[in-house]
């Protein structure tokens, strides 16, 4: 009996339990998104609110089915009274069977066909006295498989059209849907897209115009259907059009079908051979896709389309929630929720409107309306664009989303916000609420303040609001929510959630600490201050005081503000939001500093306690703030972080360091904290007495705490030090502690004559110690006064803190000295690599470059120009500068020096950056190593290395101006720098030799032999690198290079390893291809590829910067401090010129050279060549030129200079005669900056 029973249990594997217990996670997840949903206001329109009761049918077990195929074909002509006859079905099933793969679909077909016929009766017009034409649910075929609205639309293109047919579609940026021909969708590929457009002038559908596009392009089938254009379209109209041509009419209905069904839109049945729509947006279903015809055969093809063609089994679950949601559609309750979202949304269109935004397409006659934002003037001059607005909008509580309008070239960039009303409708809000939220969405997006910054593929847009434009608008969003209805279940148990989910503002209720009612037993005088019921004091407040000067005050200081801010940059965030410096900090100590706001108004005084790291390299502070302050710093911090508030009023394009996380601990029950404090000279004898575990609190150092147990309680305590005089101790224990703690203090403390004390001794000690007051109306402190008062507070020679400038212009001239870096090229004896005499085997061609004897060529450069693209090239490169970088601090001195933003690399990653002066002019392009979390590799160029070498070690000591403005300066700690090229480094000592092209990986493998090594080359992505031996040489193999290649690696390794591996490349590599290729092919790839060289395209005669040489995305303007960044800020704002890249029209004429002046097609000068190349018979270069002339296919002339005296000065025009000769231009072309990936030339 036992064992039956053992057997039993031990084979009942069916789960059962509560989310909650099973997977608290997901549990969770679900729990934060209910209550995103319940407090915030969303307006995506392709999104509405699924009734719970469809919901409960989604997770119904029709989810365990599969169902492949189709019910019968009877069951889809029954009428719903016959399907509700069960026996009668299930006895037809029995004996007839269906179109199912899978048996056990009995009451799988009753859930689909009642699915169908409940779509059709939706659709069916025969009732409408006032539809045209009259179908019948009868003569309506329903698919309503489709997984959703994509699949549906691609079933069609399978049913009716062949791959490069022509299908026409509305445009994209115009309110078409991907899957109306966009070139990122299957349709755009396979399919040869015509698209219409909106009239330009009336901003609405031209039927002329259609009509004539489609009689010229004869597509096989029109889609009529939009995601965003807000009109309903003439279905009699586009009829008309299709039969001109004879082409498949398909209406994609998918965003409203809803308002048809309630009779509010349209409906296109008896017009459209075949329509498609979903049934998670006006609907308000389940999240799924519908395809409806009137012809049988149509119907056949949607069927064979949808399955097999498109998709395997269908949904049953979502099915069977359609039906019930087909069955709400046909209630009276359900138009009325349909008129009533498309008065809401005609009236919030009219509602912007009225307030100068300006509505695309001229507004709108259903559910849906797009704001366009090209109109708003904007106070920095850049265009304010519909992502940041967007994201915006969504931190106030309203959720929107960015749309293309008429004229946007990429998604990306979309100039438009599209909103729609189903979702607030349901919830409850009406016609007057629709002006209180065109109001709120008004005065936010015309206070963005956009920017932008450079990307790899363009610009990003980016913006800043200010932090008390954001709370208003919060407030009131927050004000409509409460007038919304949500689902009371979900609603309550999601209230708990705050941050760092949304959490919008609250009114502050009147706070007490653990200790008030101990303060009422001592009789103590009550004080409200903002939202903290204190004691004033107790009996006598100049005894108190007295106490706390002379002898011990006990102080409860529970209205103190805790917060805990951590996360992997929180060292660098605080240190640019506080005015001292954090960096300094070793775990255990704390420090005062001020926080400052834009204007440099003090926010509040803090204590900043460093808690140390984890094994996650996730460094966590504590921050006490005053209690008046708490509210306001933690939203200055959170704000901050989030990175869309303004901080700086002279600089929109910096942000603080973030992300990280600033938690109340007085908002979360396990890590509240509550706060005592002892004061005065005697809180050391009141802990001497405690006995000797509490004494040791007495030799914790100035600026230190501990985490200790002060009998068996727990807690945070540390020194109190606002000035030298200022003695005692705080401790921060949980609130079930804080009565034991403070009668303990009370008890023992006799022996010391202890006094309590309220916040009026609390405040006099602070007045005395020069902190100012937050009394409200909180006064304004001028903060240059107050960093003379208190130094110790302010750290000046920080690289940035908030308010720095304020504090530096109101110091004026600063009298610190630092010396200016001066660099001086020396004459040096010229160099050659550890492979010059494996060089002198293969050539005899050198030259002498950048101070190194350097090979030319070894066949030609053509030749090995030709290898680099197709098999492989051997590039000796090691007469390139290597300097370790190394260190605690090792990480801000790159982003100081550097224009890239160090902290992104991961170890075994490599970024390229520049190194900048403090006047903004460049002194290296380099490429940036993460070896380990303290260690890099820097590589600079050979003509740069000595210099850069000096001027890093020239910051490094601190001794030299990094900013003319504030020659206070520095940087944040010493770094240890190593020349790697130096004999001194040992066994670390590198040079580096590149093998670039298409074979490299598998010239690298063939050495490799080790698998393990093999694979490892294989995973190495481009900019990444792994340190390993290869033939048993330790080296650093790096996916990098400088021939523009998608494949190609550089090896840094001991230059003694360097003739062996370089031999073993060319044996290994001959049945690959490979081929040695010296400096000749190294310039010709790389001009090729449009990168630059220092002195030619960066820096030299021209002073030519990075964003016009075109790698501004390497340039981080985010970051608000790295050296010579102001300067190239004011440089880039009046830029006139940029690098171009182009071809000469014409072969076999003379060589172009640096310095050739270049023409536009007009014969006005423009620029010069800065390098060219001879590519397979054609010369490619680059040149410096007016911007206006950069456009690809801009056609330009290039005068070849005369070289070597070769031709006499040129008569003038009006001088010349017979055999006089004069200079002709040579035309070129434009390309792209960048050759693109799929546009190689031939020899590649």
């Amino acid at each position: 009996m036992k064992e039956k029973k053992y057997l039993l249990k031990e084979s009942n594997f069916l789960v059962k339990g509560n989310l909650s217990q099973i997977d608290p996670d997901t549990d969770l997840i679900i729990r934060f998104e209910e209550d995103r949903q319940a407090k915030k206001l969303i307006l995506i329109p392709s999104e509405s609110i699924c009734p719970e009761v469809i919901r409960k049918v989604l997770g119904s077990v029709f989810t365990n089915l599969y169902a492949e195929g189709y019910p019968s074909l009877r069951m889809t002509k029954d009428e719903e009274k016959i399907l509700g006859d069960f026996n009668y079905q299930l006895a037809c099933y029995k004996r007839y069977s269906d179109r199912r793969f899978y048996k056990g679909a009995d009451y799988v077909n009753l859930a689909e066909a009642l699915a169908q016929r409940r779509a059709a009766e939706c659709f069916a017009t025969d009732k409408n006295p006032n539809a045209l034409i009259k179908v019948s649910a009868d003569q309506i075929f329903v698919n309503v498989q489709p997984l959703s609205g994509a699949a549906a639309n691609n079933a069609v293109y399978n049913a009716f059209v062949e791959i490069g047919d022509t299908v026409m579609g509305m445009a994209l940026p115009h309110g078409g849907h991907l899957t109306h021909g966009s070139e990122f969708s299957r349709s755009g590929r396979y399919y040869h897209i015509v698209s219409y457009e909106v009239d330009k002038l009336t901003q609405k559908l031209n039927y002329e115009a259609i009509k004539k596009l489609t009689v010229k392009h004869k597509p096989k089938m029109i889609i009529v259907g939009y995601t965003s254009y807000p009109w309903a379209p003439d279905w009699q109209k586009f009829r008309e059009i299709a039969d001109k041509v004879g082409a498949i009419l398909v209406a994609d209905i998918a965003h409203p079908a809803g308002l048809v069904i309630a009779g509010v839109y349209p409906n296109p049945i008896g017009y459209a051979d075949v329509i498609t729509f979903t049934t998670h947006k006006t609907l308000c279903g389940p999240r799924g896709a519908v395809i409806l015809t009137t012809d049988e055969e149509k119907a056949k093809r949607i069927d064979s389309a949808v399955f097999p063609g498109e998709q395997g089994g269908p949904h049953i679950n979502k099915i069977a929630a359609m039906a019930v949601a087909f069955k709400i559609a046909g209630t009276g309750k359900f138009k009325r929720l349909q008129e009533k979202i498309v008065e809401n949304a005609k009236a919030l269109s009219s509602f912007l409107e009225k307030r100068g935004l300006k509505i695309a397409y001229g507004g709108t006659d259903t559910h849906l309306l797009v704001i366009d934002l090209n109109t708003i003037e904007t106070k920095t001059g850049f265009p304010l664009k519909g992502e940041i607005a967007a994201r915006i909008l969504d931190i106030c509580g309203l959720v929107v989303n960015k749309n293309t309008i008429p004229g946007d070239k990429t998604a990306a960039e979309a100039s438009g916000i599209r909103l729609g009303t189903p979702w607030i409708t349901q919830r409850g809000l009406g016609k007057e609420d629709m002006e209180k939220l065109a109001k709120i969405i008004h005065y936010v997006l015309v206070n963005i303040q956009p920017f932008s910054y450079i990307g790899l593929r363009g610009d990003l847009s980016r913006g800043k609001i200010n932090l008390k434009v954001l709370e208003k608008a919060r407030w009131e969003v927050n004000q409509l929510i409460k007038r919304a209805r949500v689902e009371a279940p979900a609603y309550k148990k999601t209230l708990k959630f705050g941050y760092p989910h949304y959490a919008p503002p609250i009114k502050q209720l009147v706070k007490q600490t653990p200790l008030f009612s101990e303060h009422q037993k001592l009789r103590a005088k009550f004080s409200q201050s903002r939202c903290w019921k204190m004691p004033l004091y107790y009996e006598n407040f100049e005894e108190e005081l007295k106490a706390a000067k002379k002898g011990v005050a006990l102080i409860d200081i529970g209205d103190m503000g805790l917060l805990k801010i951590s996360g992997e940059r929180a060292k660098p965030f605080l240190q640019q939001v506080s005015t001292n410096d954090i960096d300094k900090l070793e775990p255990g100590q704390f420090l005062h500093s001020f926080l400052l706001d834009k204007k440099g108004n003090i926010i509040d005084d803090v204590s900043i306690f460093y808690l140390g790291s984890d094994d996650r390299n996730i460094d966590s502070y504590l921050m006490e703030t005053n209690p008046q302050n708490t509210e306001e710093v933690k939203l200055w911090l959170r704000e901050l972080s989030d990175g869309y508030i303004s901080f700086d009023e002279d600089d929109i394009f910096a942000k603080i360091e973030g992300p990280v996380v600033v938690e109340d601990l007085k908002e979360e029950e396990k890590l509240y904290r509550t706060g005592l404090a002892l004061y005065g000279p005697n809180s050391s004898k009141l802990l001497g007495l405690l006995g000797k575990v509490e004494s040791s609190l007495n030799r914790l150092g100035k600026f230190c705490f501990s985490e200790g147990e002060i009998k068996e309680v727990r807690g945070i305590f540390s020194r109190i030090n606002y000035t030298e005089n200022t003695s005692g101790f705080r401790f921060y224990v949980h609130p079930n502690d804080a009565l034991g703690l403070w009668n303990l203090f009370l008890e023992r403390g006799r022996e010391v004559k202890i006094k309590p004390a309220g916040i009026l001794a609390r405040e006099h000690l602070r007045s005395e110690a020069n902190l100012p007051s937050y009394k409200a109306p909180k006064s304004v402190v001028d903060v240059s006064s107050l960093q003379k008062m208190l130094p110790s507070y302010f750290h000046l020679p920080k690289c940035y803190f908030i308010g720095q400038k304020i504090i530096g212009k109101a110091a004026g001239v600063s009298g610190v000295k630092k010396d200016k870096f001066q660099y001086r090229e020396k004459e040096s004896r010229i160099r050659k690599t550890p492979l010059h005499k494996e060089h002198l085997k293969l050539t005899k061609r050198f030259t002498s470059f950048a101070g190194w004897m350097m090979p030319i060529c070894y066949s030609s450069i053509d030749e090995e120009h030709r290898a680099v693209r197709q098999t492989a090239g051997l590039f000796d490169v090691g007469h390139m500068g290597v300097i370790e970088i190394s260190g605690e601090y090792a990480t801000s001195f790159l982003d100081t020096v550097s224009t890239n933003y160090a902290r992104e690399i991961n170890p075994g990653e490599s970024q390229y950056a520049y190194l900048l002066d403090p006047d903004g002019g460049v002194l290296d392009d380099v490429m940036i190593y993460r070896q380990d979390l303290n260690q890099y590799m820097v590589v600079c160029n050979a003509a740069n290395e000595e210099k850069v070498w000096m001027w890093l070690n020239a910051v490094n000591s601190k001794k030299f101006l990094i900013d003319k403005d504030y020659p206070e300066k520095e940087i944040e700690g010493r770094v240890i720098i190593r020349n790697l090229k130096y004999a001194s480094s040992g066994k670390d000592q590198k040079v580096d030799i590149a093998i670039q092209g298409p074979n490299s990986l598998a010239i690298l493998q063939r050495i490799a032999k080790n698998r393990k090594l093999q694979e490892k080359l294989i995973r190495i992505k481009k900019n990444e690198f792994i340190e390993d031996e290869l033939a048993a040489v330790k080296m650093i193999i790096s996916q990098t290079g400088y021939t523009g290649e998608n494949t190609g690696f550089e090896l840094y390794l001991h230059p003694d390893k360097a003739c062996f591996i370089w031999n073993l490349l060319l044996d290994k590599g001959k049945e690959f291809g490979i081929k040695p290729c010296a400096l000749g092919a190294r310039d010709s790839t790389r001009i090729e590829a449009g990168l630059p060289l220092y002195g030619y395209e960066l820096a030299g005669k021209y002073l030519i910067n990075p964003v016009e040489e075109g790698h501004g995305a390497f340039v981080k303007f985010h970051k608000p401090f790295f050296i010579g960044r102001e300067p190239l800020l004011k440089s880039i704002a009046n830029r006139k010129m940029d690098i171009i890249r182009f071809e000469m029209m014409s072969r076999g004429i003379r060589m172009v050279k640096s310095g050739d002046p270049v023409v536009s097609e007009k014969g006005e000068y423009i620029g010069r060549v800065t390098s060219c190349a001879l590519v397979e018979g054609i010369q490619l270069g680059l040149a410096f030129v007016d911007k206006n002339f950069t456009r690809e296919k801009t056609k330009i002339g290039i005068f070849i200079l005369p070289r070597r005296g070769e031709v006499s000065l040129e008569p003038s025009k009006d001088e010349l005669c017979g055999g006089n000769k004069v200079l002709l231009h040579e035309k070129g072309v434009v390309l792209s900056r960048f050759p693109a990936k799929e546009n190689k030339r031939k020899a590649q």
